[in-house]
């Protein structure tokens, strides 16, 4: 018995010690993606006809677009045919180079469509089944989803709310509770260990956790957002993910870095202020299944604006008063803390660029080359570009000072 007792003893701590060793190794062993996505998203169809050329861009993955639509809170569902022609270009097409891509969804909504509703759930749940069954097919990682709405009414506005005259704030914060675990549900069904890469998840609150604040008082704040609704919705997601599913917070908000220690901070923001609008009961959960993202935004970080007649933001960045060489450097120091901070996706966002018709800006391409290297083969950035930055800052705020 006592020999028994030591083989099983021996074997125990064997064991927890590989698993330690693992688990404490497995971080600093997953590959930094960087993917593109933006204004030139391409169809299943260009993608499958144009792989070769697109995997001369310095990127691990793409977010695509389906035409079948975009759109998942739609009164009537997209038939199940519109995703048939998408489904044999995505089977028929396998990069070596694009090793993680993502689906879009955006979370627009049809005016009228409504949370208690069950017939436009059950309409929206057969999108998200049909996207993830798409994504699953074409091999992709899983659904990149925008929650920010580009319909006339959003999905996570209560005072847009169809019954927002009859029911209260906090039911309509249990119903969307409800929708969100389904919502996770439908995608897990379709694709287990599917990954939903949310361009921005509870940090699209930050303004809300910029001040101490009571329980109370947040609510209060919460049913006036604009994203009042959507913390709801991440709970309900929390409670039903299963132990493979992961949900990543893009954090849109570093579009508009260019301090190297902002992105060092993203990460106290995310699993630390951000708590504030987590169910207690989710809180391992919340640990477990959400990851860090970063994002860079081509056009800002490269002064790519159009004229002040159609853009008011031209000629009133810091990005404008660098020199073309100086922001260069910024895409690469961006790109570069990016991948370094994130836990595992960065997503660089264009709309002027198109990286897949030849289209990129002259020098970015190198520049991303040069940052992803560096962090590849463990190298520091190399430069520091506070001085150039300090520089047009106070250039900027001569011109305005809402720069």
């Amino acid at each position: 018995m006592a020999r028994r007792s030591i083989v099983i003893y021996l074997v125990v701590a064997f064991l927890l010690t590989f698993y330690l060793q693992t688990t404490a190794t497995e971080n600093p062993r997953t590959p930094k993606k960087l993917i593109e996505y933006g204004w030139d998203a391409p169809d299943p169809n260009f993608y499958r006809q144009h792989l070769q050329e697109m995997e001369q861009q310095p990127f691990d993955g793409i977010i695509l677009k389906l035409n079948a639509g975009k759109e998942v809170f739609k009164k009537t569902a997209y038939p199940n045919t519109a995703f048939t022609q998408d489904r044999r270009d995505l089977a028929a097409t396998k990069s070596t180079r694009f090793t993680d891509n993502f689906v879009v969804m955006w979370s627009g909504m049809d005016d009228g469509w409504d949370w208690f509703d069950n017939n436009d759930w059950e309409a929206a749940t057969q999108n998200m089944q049909n996207f993830a069954t798409t994504a699953k097919i074409g091999r992709f990682r899983g659904i990149a989803f925008d929650s920010e709405p580009y319909t006339t009414t959003s999905p996570w506005k209560y005072r847009q709310q169809p019954h927002r005259q009859q029911k209260t704030f906090a039911q309509y914060q249990r119903q969307v509770r409800k929708r969100g675990a389904q919502f996770i549900q439908a995608l897990q069904t379709r694709q287990p260990g599917t990954q939903v890469l949310t361009f921005g998840l509870l940090s699209w609150l930050k303004d809300l956790w910029a001040t101490p604040t009571t329980a109370a008082k947040l609510q209060q704040q919460l049913a006036t957002h604009d994203y009042g609704l959507w913390p709801a919705f991440v709970n309900g997601m929390l409670d039903a993910a299963q132990p493979r599913t992961v949900m990543i917070d893009g954090h849109e908000w570093a579009y508009y870095f260019y301090r190297t220690e902002w992105f060092d901070a993203v990460r106290d923001s995310i699993f630390n202020k951000a708590r504030i609008f987590v169910d207690a009961n989710n809180n391992r959960k919340y640990d477990r299944h959400v990851k860090l993202g970063q994002s860079v935004y081509s056009d800002l970080v490269l002064d790519r604006f159009p004229s002040l007649e159609k853009d008011p933001r031209s000629g009133k960045t810091t990005q404008h008063f660098l020199t073309p060489a100086d922001r260069l450097r910024l895409l690469e120091q961006n790109v570069y803390h990016s991948l370094r901070t994130t836990d595992r996706y960065v997503w660089l966002y264009s709309e002027s660029a198109d990286w897949w018709q030849q289209k990129a800006p002259p020098g970015a391409a190198a520049a991303i080359i040069r940052a992803k290297t560096k962090i590849q083969t463990k190298q520091p950035l190399g430069f520091d570009l506070a001085p150039a930055v300090d520089k047009a800052i106070q250039q900027c705020q001569a011109v305005s000072k809402s720069c």
